[in-house]
């Protein structure tokens, strides 16, 4: 399926990626901080030039809207909203928990039958964000369930794989363990964001662009210390 532009800028690395005409997945990773300069549009360009891609040929836009970095989900989104409402195409909202989920399948995904991962984002203090990723037998993931996670929750849990990052709480890392479950690092990649997409729009899965919002296990830190600095309100200045 040509034509679905995927974003993924979740995490601290940006990347994009589209099926081009000939079948072929491009993937391109620019480099540069975003909270600078643009590196996320000029790298769109790029991309669907290497693909062959006009503007006429996307038909969708999925993108990764977290939980994740506060800087990347917002500049991500608002250019997959921006796209969307300019090309009057629909968009994809893909859970990032979904693309660390695809980019460890060989870690967890067992063939012709139902399988299940867990995926701890957005860790903060002994507890983080949990989301049960299942697959049935024909490959399609879909977001079972979401939550803030503690280690006690992982009591009973069917999952035999853990994807979680370096920051994931000490409780939850050594109740994993004592439990016999493998602990694999994510990866957050905007051709696995691409591969869930597709699933989804073949579904009939999108939605329109004024529906994408970010994923926010907890007001956001940027948000919490505006709100310390203003706790009246902002007044602008005559």
């Amino acid at each position: 399926m040509n034509g679905i532009l995927a974003i993924e800028a979740s995490q601290r690395s940006i990347s994009v990626a589209v099926r081009g005409a000939n079948g072929k997945v491009y993937e391109l990773s620019p480099t540069g901080d975003s909270r600078e300069s643009d590196v996320l549009l000029p790298a769109i360009v790029e991309l669907c030039a290497q693909a062959a891609l006009t503007r006429r040929d996307l038909r969708g836009v999925a993108v990764s809207t977290g939980p994740g970095g506060f800087t990347g989900l917002r500049v991500s989104l608002a250019t997959a909203k921006g796209l969307c409402e300019a090309l009057g195409i629909p968009a994809i909202d893909i859970a990032s928990a979904l693309v660390a989920a695809c980019g460890a399948r060989q870690h967890w995904q067992v063939a012709a039958t139902t399988s299940c991962v867990l995926v701890a984002l957005a860790s903060k203090g002994d507890a983080c964000w949990m989301s049960l990723i299942e697959a049935n037998s024909s490959g399609a993931l879909t977001l079972a369930r979401e939550g803030t996670a503690t280690a006690a929750l992982l009591e009973g849990s069917s999952p035999k794989v853990l994807i979680a990052d370096e920051h994931l709480p000490a409780p939850l890392r050594a109740r994993a363990g004592e439990l016999g479950m493998q602990v694999v690092a994510p990866s957050f990649q905007a051709r696995d964001c691409l591969c869930v997409a597709e699933a989804l729009f073949e579904q009939g899965s999108t939605t329109d662009a004024t529906g994408l919002h970010v994923r926010y296990p907890r007001e956001p830190e940027a948000v919490t210390l505006w709100r310390a600095r203003y706790p009246a309100g902002f007044v602008a200045k005559k």
